[in-house]
């Protein structure tokens, strides 16, 4: 009976192992790119929901303006001759230094043409040897739910980066009183002064501050042509990051990787079964 049994089984050749080999592979290959697309889509879409939930807790659906300073000839006389006089000492490429009081920056967004988008959006009401505090109003992740508005209180630091005055925030108190997370306090400057960063007609003299400081309730830039020092920080901070965008590029990516895969493994399977038959 034994020996029936070993006559009955007989070992495969060389050719079907191989094809099973391919088989057990391909199914390899197939479930660790499912299990790793599964994982990509589920961090994208939470990080999506985690940051439409924390923009939406700080914003509100309508602008709160904020103050605007009041104009007068005298007033904007004094401060367009102390731009001018700075404008010229930077074209010329001479040590130039400029203060500015918190009601002549005030003064300077209600009057300049070039800082009209932070009229009824941005107004400073301290400023210490640490921070600039303004009250600020403007619109956010327009991409979650419609136009919304972060209305609330700003605490700012100057620095330089690329060669101009960046503002990184250090805190933002929302009126609605939610906490605002570490990943938005830094996107908010690039938000809010991407336009003026890119303005060609002021980068002349605008990207070649080469010191800023806070003192004296004052703010005080400088222009220095023979400066070498190392800008605070060096980074990107000219574009806009538009999450919600990023986030459906990645789910179409990974979602068109997966069905380019799975009609690829259904053919070479179609194809391995066909040449099993022959």
């Amino acid at each position: 009976m034994s020996e029936t049994a070993n006559e009955n089984t007989e070992p495969l050749n060389e050719g079907e192992e191989k094809k099973n080999s391919n088989h057990i592979a391909g199914c390899g290959i197939f479930l660790v790119i499912l299990c790793t697309v599964i994982f990509l889509v589920s961090v994208a879409v939470y990080s999506y929901f985690d940051y439409k939930k924390a923009f939406v807790a700080m914003s509100q659906e309508t602008s709160v303006p904020t103050k605007i300073a009041i104009t007068d000839t005298t007033t904007t006389s004094a401060l367009d001759e102390k731009f001018t006089t700075f404008n010229t000492l930077v074209k010329a490429k001479k040590l130039a230094t400029m203060e500015l009081s918190i009601d002549e920056i005030n003064l300077a967004i209600a009057h300049f043409e070039k800082l009209a988008e932070f009229k009824k959006t941005f107004y400073i009401t301290a400023i210490t040897d640490i921070h600039i505090e303004a009250r600020s109003s403007f619109k956010v992740n327009a991409g979650f739910d419609g136009e919304r508005h972060f209305n609330g209180v700003l605490k700012l630091k100057p620095v330089i980066a690329q060669g101009s005055i960046f503002p990184v925030v250090d805190e933002a108190i929302p009126d609605t009183g939610a906490k605002v997370p570490p990943k938005i306090l830094n996107a908010l400057p690039v938000l809010m002064f991407v336009e003026y960063r890119n303005d060609e007609e002021i980068q002349d003299v605008f990207h070649k501050i080469t010191a800023v400081e806070l003192k004296n309730n004052s703010l005080y830039i400088t222009s220095d042509p023979e400066s070498t020092e190392t800008p605070i920080i060096d980074m990107d901070v000219s574009k806009q990051a538009d999450t919600g965008i990023q986030l459906f590029a990645l789910l179409t990516f990974i979602f068109i990787t997966t069905v380019g895969f799975a009609v690829w493994f259904g053919k070479w399977k179609k194809k391995q079964q066909t040449e099993a038959s022959k």
